[in-house]
Parts: C-alpha cells; structure tokens; sequence
C-alpha cells in the first residue's frame, strides 16, 4: 500500500475479515483509506494493522492512539471522511483516548499508582467485536473508563501466584 498523501479512497466489504485481507494484497488500497462494512457496522482505516474507528470493530484492529495524529497525520483525512460516513449511518465513531485525562483519572486513586499503560476492552456481539472502554493500568492497581471517558469501575492489582497446594 502507498501512503501517498491523495484524498482517501472509499472501499465497501461483506466483512471485516475481507476487509482486513484486501489491505494486506489490494494495490488499489492505501494507507488512510476508508473501509466500510455494513455488515457489522465497522468504518474503519486502511493500514498495515488496518484499524476501525467505530465501537463495533470485527475483525479490524483497535488503537488506544488518536488516529488523527497518529504516524504524524497520514489517517486525518480519512477519520474525516469516515466520521461523515458514520454520522449518515447512525454509527459511533469512538473518540480517541485522551492520555492526558486518564492519567489524571489515575492519580484520584491512589493506590493504583503510577501509570503504565492503557488496553483497549471489547466484548463479543452477534456481528463480531465491539469496544466497550479501556483499562488504564496502573503500577499497583487500574481504572476502567468507557468509551466516552467516564471511570467505570477502579481497584487494585490482585496478587498471582504459580504455587501448587501440596
């Protein structure tokens, strides 16, 4: 795929497992490019690690990074032409995770400690996959947010341990 800087295409699939294949072998697709499935309602962008931008994701990947930034702006076009498309469809596009805030979420409870990364959370539906929030880990413990940024559920990290009753 070429990541020239072109206006992005529009690209319409059966599902997201062809969607996914098509940007791994398709000439036609470029990075940025919108893939739209009706299917399972995911609206998503062509990459590498194609990636949707809508709660229901299938087959795609998902990204706790803002697409509109991320690779220094190459997808902005596209999360623009996407979000139009699922505004006409009556789809959510998931904003991105602001970092910033769920850090600050993060230090209101203490013991969860220091921040060290963020995991998107999905569940299975009928049509394949679906975001339903993110996990901001902590050194001693986490916080949940939906996907609108709301604290959902916070505790701490429960001990693991390997040994064997004897």
């Amino acid at each position: 795929m070429s990541s020239a800087k072109a206006k992005p295409n529009v690209h319409h699939f059966d599902d997201t497992t062809e969607a996914y294949n098509a940007t791994q072998c398709r000439n036609d697709i470029r990075d940025g490019d919108v893939l739209v499935i009706e299917t399972e309602k995911v609206i998503g962008i062509a990459w590498t690690w194609p990636f949707a931008l809508t709660e229901s994701f299938g087959q795609l990947h998902v990204t706790t990074a803002n697409p509109r930034t991320y690779q220094e702006g190459i997808f902005a076009a596209g999360v623009d032409r996407a979000d139009q498309l699922a505004r006409e469809r009556g789809w959510r596009i998931v904003p991105a995770l602001d970092v910033t805030m769920a850090r600050a979420f993060l230090t209101t409870y203490p013991k969860c400690g220091e921040p060290i990364g963020f995991k998107v959370l999905s569940r299975k539906t009928e049509t394949g996959r679906e975001r339903t929030g993110w996990l901001v880990a902590g050194t001693t413990g986490f916080i949940e947010l939906d996907t609108y940024g709301h604290i959902r559920f916070a505790d701490t990290w429960s001990p693991l341990t390997n040994e064997k009753e004897h």
